[in-house]
């Protein structure tokens, strides 16, 4: 069964999420490989760096409690194409193997047997243009991460997605 609408009469609600370049990993970023959003910051942000992003909350413990959004304004799902986003988070510059974490993830697919957990999910729609807001946080496991980056792990007959993605202040308190 694909996914619907609410049947009730209902408004989608506006969910602002405000755009910082410092805090983007991409500005309409065409895409057609596995890779990393990296046209704007290099696509790694530094949130213990001076001028680090002024979206979001970083609280006194450094914690950084926000929404990743995906602005997606193309996205192929015509056969068999799946498109899976990762949120990255390290405390070495350089994301060596070994010292990242996943702090979010969100996929699109063509068909249900293809998204992460197809037992349950549906095939993702396609109402193009949206933005996907992500909530996620730096501190995992008693660890906070400073760096972050964006992926996009991409498979299928002619798959190629255009996106915009930055860390957002969101309004959320844990």
């Amino acid at each position: 069964m694909p996914l619907t609408a609410n049947a009730l009469p209902s408004t989608v609600p506006s969910f602002a999420l405000p755009y910082d370049s410092q805090a983007a990993f991409a500005n309409a970023q065409v895409i057609t490989s596995t890779g990393y959003l990296n046209n704007i910051n290099s696509g790694q942000i530094d949130l213990g760096a001076t001028g680090s992003p002024s979206s979001g909350s970083i609280s006194s413990a450094g914690r950084y409690v926000s929404t990743w959004a995906l602005n997606i304004t193309n996205l192929a799902l015509l056969t068999n194409e799946t498109y899976q986003f990762s949120l990255f988070g390290s405390n070495d510059v350089t994301f060596g193997n070994g010292n990242v974490e996943l702090l979010a993830f969100h996929d699109f697919a063509t068909t249900a047997a293809l998204r992460q957990t197809p037992t349950i999910l549906g095939a993702s729609p396609v109402n193009t243009p949206f933005t996907q807001a992500v909530p996620f946080t730096n501190l995992m496991q008693k660890i906070l991460y400073r760096f972050l980056r964006c992926r996009v792990v991409i498979a299928g007959g002619a798959p190629t997605v255009t996106v915009t993605s930055w860390i957002s202040s969101s309004g959320i308190d844990i």
